[in-house]
C-alpha cells in the first residue's frame, strides 16, 4: 500500500485523470432510474412490499442479485436516498475489483508503470465511467469477475481453499447467466486437485472438498430449481430465457456474431460492437476495426501462451465470449467486465513487436487524456441542466 501511495505521489498526471474519472462517475448518483434499472427496482419493490419476487404481479427468473441488493438498500423515507445507496455500493464494489485485478496483474511480473498503465486505461474508459455506479450487473460482474480470476490462477492447497473460488463464482452466475461457462474452468481446477490427492491417496481431503464444493453450491442449485420450475410451468413475462424458446439456435448464434440484428435490440452487436468498448462515440460499429482489436489481444495471449497465470485469463474470456454468442447477445457494457484482459492483449501484443514499454506507457497516457476531456464534456452536457 505504501509503495501504490508513493507511486500516484510520484505521477501526479496518472492519479490526477484517475481522480477526474471517478468525479465523472459520480455524476451517476444524480439522475434518475432508466432502462433495466427500472425492472430490478420494480421486483424489489414487490420483494419488500409483498414479499414476492415478481414482476408486474407475474414471477420473475431474473437474476436476482440487483433487486435483492436495491431491497436491502431500500429506505421507507426516501426512495431515491435507497437508490443513492446502492449506486455507492456497486462503486464499493468496483474498487474491490480493481484490487483484484491490480493483484491479479502484479503476478505476471508487468512491471509496476504497466500494471498502472492497463488499470489507468481502465478507469477512464467511457463505458466504465458511465456504469461504475449505475444500477446495473456490471459493477458486481466486474468485482467478481476479478476475484474469481485472481483465486483461480492459484494452486489450491487446502480444500477448504474451494469456496474463494465458488462463491465469486455463484454470484457472478446470479448476477448474469451466461458466467456459468466459467463453471469449466472450476471443473478443471478440481480436477487437477483430486487427480493430486489420489496419487497422494488423501481420500479425507477429497471429502471435504466435496462438502465445501456443495455447501458453496447450494444458493445456485435452489435458484436453479426455482427457475426449472417457473420456466416450466408458469407464463413470467420478460425472461432470459425467451430467446432460446422463441428463436432458434442459429438465429442466436448469428445475432450473438453480429450477422443480422437480434429482434430484442436496436442495432445489430456482436462482433462488429466490439469497437463501442473502446471509442466514445455511441452506436459504433465496424468489422474491420473489431476484428483487428479481436486478432490482437488473443495474439497476445497466443504468444505468452506457456504463462499459466494468462492462459487462465485468456480461457475465461473466450469462454464468456462464446457464451455471448450462442446467447445471441453482445455489447459494449457486456463485455466490460473483462476489459483489463482485452487491455492486458494489446499489451502483449505490443510487446511482441519489441516496442519499448515506454512508448505503450505514453500511449495510455494520451488515450487516457482524450478519454477524460470527453467525459468532462459529458458531465457538463448531462449535469449542466440538472444545476
Amino acid at each position: 500500500m505504501r509503495l501504490t501511495i508513493k507511486f500516484l505521489k510520484e505521477n501526479q498526471l496518472l492519479s490526477l485523470l484517475i481522480f477526474l474519472s471517478f468525479i465523472s462517475a459520480l455524476r451517476i448518483l444524480l439522475l434518475p432510474l432508466s432502462g433495466d434499472e427500472l425492472t430490478y427496482s420494480e421486483i424489489a419493490k414487490n420483494i419488500i412490499t409483498q414479499g414476492e419476487y415478481a414482476r408486474y404481479n407475474k414471477p420473475s427468473t431474473i437474476t436476482p442479485s440487483i433487486p435483492f441488493i436495491i431491497a436491502f438498500f431500500y429506505t421507507g423515507f426516501n426512495t431515491g436516498f435507497g437508490f443513492v445507496l446502492v449506486k455507492l455500493f456497486n462503486l464499493s464494489l468496483v474498487i474491490v475489483g480493481l484490487r483484484y485485478l491490480f493483484l491479479y496483474l502484479q503476478k505476471l511480473n508487468l512491471g509496476r508503470e504497466i500494471v498502472w498503465s492497463i488499470l489507468l486505461l481502465v478507469i477512464v474508459n467511457n463505458n466504465f465511467v458511465r456504469w461504475a455506479l449505475a444500477i446495473y450487473p456490471e459493477p458486481i460482474l466486474f468485482c467478481f469477475f476479478w476475484m474469481f480470476i485472481y483465486y483461480v490462477q492459484k494452486k489450491m492447497q487446502r480444500p477448504k481453499e474451494i469456496i474463494y473460488i465458488m462463491i465469486p463464482f455463484v454470484i457472478l452466475v446470479l448476477t448474469r447467466y451466461v458466467f456459468a461457462v466459467l463453471g469449466l474452468i472450476v471443473c478443471y481446477h478440481l480436477y487437477k486437485y483430486v487427480k493430486n490427492q489420489l496419487k497422494l491417496r488423501d481420500y479425507s481431503s477429497i471429502k471435504k472438498l466435496l462438502f465445501f464444493l456443495f455447501l458453496s453450491l447450494t444458493p445456485l442449485l435452489f435458484w436453479f430449481k426455482y427457475v426449472y420450475s417457473l420456466e416450466k410451468e408458469v407464463d413470467t413475462g420478460l425472461s432470459y430465457f425467451s430467446r432460446f424458446k422463441d428463436n432458434g439456435f442459429l438465429y442466436n448464434i448469428k445475432a450473438g456474431i453480429g450477422v443480422i440484428q437480434h429482434e430484442e435490440v436496436s442495432r445489430i452487436n456482436g462482433i462488429p460492437a466490439f469497437i463501442s468498448l473502446f471509442v466514445p462515440i455511441t452506436g459504433i460499429r465496424s468489422w474491420f476495426i473489431s476484428l483487428l482489436l479481436i486478432f490482437s489481444f488473443c495474439g497476445g495471449y497466443i504468444l505468452y501462451f506457456k504463462n499459466h497465470r494468462m492462459k487462465i485469463l485468456f480461457f475465461a474470456i473466450s469462454l464468456v465470449l462464446l457464451g455471448l454468442v450462442f446467447a445471441g447477445t453482445g455489447f459494449s457494457r457486456y463485455w466490460l467486465p473483462m476489459l483489463p484482459g482485452f487491455l492486458l492483449g494489446f499489451y502483449l501484443f505490443f510487446s511482441s513487436l519489441k516496442l519499448n514499454d515506454s512508448h505503450f506507457i505514453l500511449l495510455a497516457k494520451l488515450i487516457a487524456i482524450t478519454y477524460v476531456l470527453n467525459e468532462l464534456r459529458l458531465d457538463v452536457k448531462v449535469l449542466g441542466p440538472i444545476l
